[in-house]
């Protein structure tokens, strides 16, 4: 299967709106099996300039994608995930059904392309090459106000009962972000761009959009970066978490973003190989202020571990670019969790177990984060001291009682305790 090239622009506060180069696509049948990228030389050649993804290089010359990788690692990042792949399918299988004319999808390339151009995360942009229609030209997004009608759209969708219309309205507002759970994007009432995480037909009768605003109540008042955020009761006992994007400026500009999975240079397919030990040297080689970003990750990895988050893939850690160079993303995805023995949490170090992580083991490695052991164990204390709160934070934010007593589980006493005491 033959496709054009298209091509690639940033959307930089520094740059403005530049090229940057060409995505040309290569494909087995019907699916994507890998791309190149060749840098425009006035890219390269304008001060300023910055390799786009970890894996683009700043130089002239083609650069083909290893079999691991279909795309490049910030082009993977600027896709959609299982929601929004699940949406463009959906969506084209509808248009086919009215135009046999419509080809058949083609894997990631589509995925990639079929985005809002609005929405997109972080500064990326495509479009045909010598065309002005930016891909894809749909809405992407809805106003805060609609916010009741995209709880009961998407109901309908995860109930297999969406209608047409509903298809449309849902690829229009919700095919950029991440993730598996529905989620949409939506203009707050001053402009803001922000992320509407929505009920699951799977949570029953727990509220985890409002648990997942506990998490961030406990890592800001442990001194760890947080969007803004605020909470909208959809119906009964249900949420929708609305958190602002960090990809965006107060004014709407874009701001460059990868994920941490692509700073390591890892696929889909291989994102529990690595140590949070392994990514602290990730973060001092990548990071433009490397002793205050491993602290704060230092902070990150001691609350995932106390409120047992354990869906802390690599894909939930990420940069953005600032004037000075890539930064820390702000931590999002933090959900408190009863499972336990999950083997696909991160480790801490080589002697971790992910099935039951041991602070103790951070401690060891605190040196890895530019600490001293001394402040370490000061740091996860301070953290731990924030989390045993968790009670009271549930309580101000509304959670019913009966549910506090099934997330009980979470918030480990003996854990906790152990962490207070850690020197």
């Amino acid at each position: 299967m033959i496709a054009p090239p298209v091509e690639v622009h940033l959307d930089d506060e520094r740059l403005g709106l530049v090229r940057v180069g060409i995505l040309h696509p290569s494909f087995t049948g019907r699916n994507l099996a890998s791309s190149s990228f060749q840098y425009d030389e006035s890219y390269l050649a304008a001060p300023g300039a910055f390799a786009v993804s970890p894996d683009l290089p700043l130089v002239t010359g083609r650069l083909w994608m290893p079999e691991t990788h279909a795309l490049p690692g910030a082009f993977e990042d600027a896709s959609p995930d299982e929601w929004g792949q699940r949406l463009i399918e959906a969506n084209h299988a509808e248009r086919r059904k009215r135009d046999s004319s419509v080809p058949a999808l083609r894997g990631a390339w589509d995925h990639l392309l079929g985005v809002s151009d609005a929405s997109r995360l972080g500064a990326l942009r495509f479009r045909a090459t010598g065309a002005g229609e930016w891909l894809s030209s749909d809405g992407g997004v809805a106003n805060i106000h609609e916010i009741d009608r995209v709880v009961r759209v998407a109901a309908r969708y995860e109930a297999e009962d969406a209608s047409e219309d509903d298809l449309a309205y849902l690829s229009d507002i919700a095919t950029s972000p991440g993730g598996a759970r529905p989620k949409a994007n939506v203009r707050r009432a001053d402009g803001r761009l922000a992320l509407a995480k929505l009920p699951h037909s799977k949570d029953g009768d727990l509220d985890v959009e409002r648990w997942e605003a506990l998490g961030l109540t406990l890592a800001a008042r442990a001194g760890i970066a947080t969007s803004e955020w605020t909470l909208h009761r959809a119906s009964g006992e249900k949420s929708v978490l609305i958190v602002d994007r960090f990809d965006r400026t107060l004014d709407g500009s874009r701001t460059a973003y990868i994920s941490a999975a692509s700073a390591l240079g890892i696929g889909a397919n291989d994102l529990s190989r690595y140590t949070y030990e392994q990514f602290s040297d990730v973060v001092n080689d990548l990071s433009a202020d490397p002793r205050e970003d491993l602290r704060e990750m230092f902070s990150r990895i001691a609350l995932t571990v106390l409120i047992n988050n354990v869906d802390d893939h690599w894909r939930n850690h990420g940069f953005l670019r600032t004037r000075r160079g890539w930064r820390l993303a702000p931590v999002f995805d933090i959900n408190p969790s009863t499972s336990s023995g999950v083997t696909a949490s991160r480790p801490i170090s080589d002697r971790d177990d992910p099935r039951a992580r041991d602070l103790a083991n951070l401690l060891d490695v605190a040196d890895a984060f530019s600490l001293a052991r001394e402040e370490g164990a000061r740091i996860i204390r301070a953290v731990a001291d924030q989390v045993r709160t968790w009670p009271e934070v549930a309580e101000g934010l509304g959670i019913p009682e009966r549910q506090r007593r099934r997330m009980a589980r979470a918030f480990d006493e003996d854990r906790i305790a152990a962490a207070l005491v850690l020197a």
